[in-house]
């Protein structure tokens, strides 16, 4: 499959990732507590059916406020509490606008590199910009995503 056509699948996965989580924020009590609460169990209750201590089930709680526990303890955990555990990266903007942005910067520091640039007018200057963006896209060369 070329490149072109898997990006623009794996686009749509996450741009339909990004819709689906939009709005949603961690609740303030994390995921495992908030979820245990939600369905009145004790930590004890947890503990008994993940076969841990209840210590060890606070401690959990503990971890995820603080982004330190394992995406394997909060997958065993949401199965012990009748839950699945999902885990996704969701782009802040659907992904053709995130390449376009970095074309862009990239046309624009490409533009600082052109010697007469700032003599051309106004017109020029944005339709060699227009110009430069849309040939990025069109290529993605190596250093695309590189810092401008």
């Amino acid at each position: 499959m070329p490149d072109f056509i898997q990006r623009r699948r794996l686009a749509r996965i996450l741009d339909r990732s990004a819709e689906r989580f939009a709005g949603t924020s961690n609740p303030e009590k994390g995921w495992i507590a908030t979820m245990r609460l939600a369905l009145g169990m004790t930590a004890e209750q947890v503990a008994l059916r993940k076969g841990v201590s209840r210590n060890a089930v606070y401690q959990a709680e503990r971890s995820e406020k603080e982004g330190a526990i394992s995406l394997k303890q909060m997958e065993n955990l949401a199965a012990a509490m009748g839950g699945t555990f999902v885990y996704a990266i969701v782009p802040n903007a659907p992904i053709e606008q995130l390449k376009y942005q970095q074309a862009l910067r990239r046309a624009c520091a490409l533009a600082r590199q052109q010697t007469e640039f700032s003599h051309w007018s106004a017109d020029e200057r944005q339709d060699w910009i227009d110009d430069a963006a849309a040939q990025q896209l069109h290529d993605m060369p190596p250093d695309f995503w590189d810092e401008t």
